[in-house]
């Protein structure tokens, strides 16, 4: 039975801005992140704003998702969806995102031409090398999609730099859209996934996140809890697992 998943990353309500500043002094720590833009470079936290038509968009998608799934995961980065989509198969999934989370182009400066696309291929099929930025190329390594839409802004750089090379990999499974040109045939859902992607949304849009969360807590009555997401990360935990099994094969004893 297919499982249906509706994914929304906020940093989609960035599209008008975010081109502008996200490869600028990025880091992965999210506070470190914003207070090294803003101390040395000429940006402001005001010049990012973020585009209220796509922050109803995705609130009425949410709210009418919830509607039928009460199953709502939320984290801050969005190879948390994992946790609950790695023990599923049959997966159709609706991603509204920025950013595809195909693939991340993570080996640029290390390979030339297109290559890089391909050693990070090589390294999510012989070392699971999955983080928030590939999610989606790894459920297809795992053989657990029947499809997969990506709802995006038509800014995108992603849509110009490797969504070709998605489209090689995961062939007919693979659709993206704007959502202009996109129709929800239903919103029945078995999984609602929610992201904030701080590195990505300046700190004066986090309570957009904060707003989904009450919106989760007043339809359901069911408390969210921060901690459940805050403490841990999916690449984190999977990142050294090869490392860990190949250690414990060496032992004298095999245990």
């Amino acid at each position: 039975m297919t499982y249906k998943v509706l994914s929304i990353d906020l940093d989609y309500i960035m599209g008008p801005t975010i081109e502008t500043y996200s490869n600028i002094l990025f880091d992965e720590d999210p506070m470190t992140r914003w207070k090294h833009l803003y101390e040395y470079t000429q940006f402001r936290e005001s010049q990012f704003y973020a585009d209220t038509s796509s922050v109803i968009y995705c609130y009425d998608v949410f709210l009418k998702a919830l509607k039928n799934c009460s199953n709502v995961g939320f984290g801050y980065e969005h190879d948390e969806i994992l946790y609950e989509l790695q023990s599923h198969k049959d997966i159709d999934l609706i991603n509204i995102d920025h950013h595809d989370d195909i693939f991340c182009n993570d080996f640029d400066d290390d390979f030339p031409g297109g290559q890089n696309l391909d050693a990070e291929y090589q390294a999510l099929r012989m070392f699971d090398r999955v983080h928030e930025g590939n999610w989606g190329a790894w459920l297809h390594v795992k053989n657990k999609l029947t499809k997969f839409s990506w709802i995006t802004n038509p800014n995108s750089r992603n849509l110009h730099l490797k969504n070709d090379f998605n489209y090689e990999i995961l062939g007919d499974k693979y659709e993206t859209y704007t959502r202009d040109k996109y129709t929800f045939e239903d919103y029945n859902f078995d999984y609602i996934f929610v992201c904030l992607s701080p590195q990505y949304m300046p700190q004066a849009h986090w309570h957009y996140f904060t707003m989904f969360m009450m919106a989760y807590e007043t339809y359901t009555g069911k408390k969210v809890d921060v901690n459940t997401f805050a403490k841990r990360k999916f690449m984190q935990e999977n990142k050294f697992s090869q490392v860990t099994d190949a250690i414990l094969h060496k032992r004298s004893n095999g245990g």
